[in-house]
């Protein structure tokens, strides 16, 4: 006699992991936004990026830009984990399941400080002298920032590439969307050009979510 038998909790904590990459793209494109909207131009007059800067209510918003990315880098790194396992169970030599833990680990660390950098300087008039604004260090935390995000990035197009090659070879996805995720992988190596950031955000989404449904518990009999 067959009984159905509820899946057990650690499937619904891997599916609900899975979710994390969506939930990431959203706090990160509302981070960002946040973060970079309205700031002037890194190379404009020193006086209006001094005059920016000097409005407190411009620092709370970079603040809270600040602390959404680093709210959506904690939900990518439960989808990193949840996409390292599904790999993991195709993956007979472990090492593309190892780059997908190793790349996404990476990226999650190196943005982190990225944008901790760039946040403590572009926010330090409120610990400053007379709550004095330096143009050229903001200048300096835009760039170092900027580069430091897409040296980063570079753990990610391994994780997708890694990805993508393990769920084709084993027929877990279809041919062309294994090599597009390749192509999608090999383009974010060029984070640093801007475009190919929307190219693996867009990956994580449509994978997180598909993942996710694809995964729903169902009953299981014994």
């Amino acid at each position: 006699m067959e009984t159905a038998v509820p899946v057990g909790r650690p499937r619904t904590v891997a599916r609900l992991a899975f979710l994390g990459g969506a939930i990431y793209v959203v706090l990160f494109v509302v981070g960002t936004i946040l973060l970079f909207s309205g700031a002037p131009d890194s190379s404009s007059a020193p006086a209006k990026v001094i005059k920016w800067y000097s409005d407190s209510g411009h620092r709370d918003r970079i603040n809270g830009g600040w602390i959404l990315i680093g709210l959506s880098l904690f939900f990518l790194l439960w989808f990193v984990a949840a996409l390292r396992c599904a790999v993991s169970l195709v993956d007979a030599e472990g090492i593309l399941t190892t780059i997908v833990g190793l790349g996404g680990g990476i990226y999650i660390a190196v943005a982190g400080a990225a944008v901790a950098l760039s946040d403590g300087i572009r926010t330090m008039s409120d610990d400053t002298y007379q709550h004095r604004v330096f143009p050229e260090l903001i200048h300096a935390a835009d760039d170092v920032g900027w580069v430091m995000h897409a040296t980063g990035a570079l753990g990610l197009a391994a994780m997708i590439i890694a990805a993508s090659l393990a769920f084709m070879w084993a027929g877990t996805w279809p041919t062309w969307a294994g090599w597009l995720g390749v192509v999608v992988g090999i383009l974010s190596l060029a984070s640093v050009v801007f475009f190919p950031q929307f190219l693996f955000l867009l990956w994580i989404l449509i994978v997180s979510i598909l993942m996710f449904l694809r995964s729903k518990p169902t009953a299981r009999t014994v």
